[in-house]
């Protein structure tokens, strides 16, 4: 009777064991017509939701998750949006929300504890974002049509901030550095900002009101602030720091 009780305490253990080291969460939810949604997850505390609701049509999204205690929330509301998220790190989070009509997003986070946050209540908008260092936040809002950025976090302890509410504007942003900020806001139309932060402590601010505008930085060095407004058409501004 004792070997009986061993055996049985023992298979509780390692069920337990192995129900904590699985213990993640996938929740998908779907109305509307033709919507697709897969979650993959391996490691330990991954949570991933899906909701595809409203009046939606073709809505696309895709999450992968290893690692552990990741989490990542898609919300598609609209028609022919595409979301795809894979993490590989460790307490990573990120959050896309797409409404009304044909936006891509892509993000590919590692590291730990980075934050990508993505909305596009736009047209046509597209978004890819790779993460990896520590401590990274990034938040993109597309609400115009046909716009761009495309953004590489590499450092650790720094931010991002895209706001794309024109026409056809391109944001190319390379964050490798330590607690540095890029703010970046673009209302006009055929806007083109590209930034390579590689400083520490620094600052870059952009704002594109016009179009045809072209804004380039590419900041070293240790706390430098850099600071570019465009409000007319066809200006190109340019600001190397060392």
């Amino acid at each position: 009777m004792f070997k009986f009780n061993a055996l049985f305490a023992a298979v509780l253990a390692v069920s337990a064991t192995q129900a904590f080291a699985a213990s993640s969460e996938a929740v998908i939810e779907q109305t509307g017509v033709n919507q697709v949604a897969e979650v993959y997850q391996e490691g330990v505390g991954q949570i991933s939701e899906v909701y595809q609701t409203g009046p939606s049509y073709r809505n696309t999204a895709m999450t992968t998750q290893s690692g552990e205690l990741n989490f990542s929330q898609v919300t598609q509301e609209g028609a022919w949006h595409d979301a795809d998220v894979t993490q590989t790190g460790a307490e990573g989070q990120v959050t896309i929300s797409q409404t009304n009509w044909n936006n891509d997003t892509t993000v590919v986070q590692a590291g730990f504890a980075n934050i990508g946050d993505v909305t596009q209540s736009g047209w046509n908008n597209d978004v890819v974002l790779t993460q990896d260092g520590a401590f990274n936040d990034t938040t993109v809002d597309q609400a115009g049509e046909s716009n761009n950025a495309s953004i590489d976090q590499l450092g650790q302890e720094s931010s991002i901030f895209v706001s794309q509410t024109g026409y056809k504007n391109a944001a190319d942003i390379d964050q490798t550095g330590l607690g540095s900020t890029v703010d970046l806001m673009q209302l006009g139309s055929e806007n083109f900002a590209s930034i390579d932060q590689t400083s520490e402590s620094s600052t870059v601010n952009v704002l594109q009101d016009g179009a045809l505008n072209l804004a380039t930085v590419d900041q070293a060095g240790f706390a430098n602030i850099a600071n570019i407004s465009q409000m007319g058409d066809k200006n190109l501004a340019t600001v190397t720091q060392r």
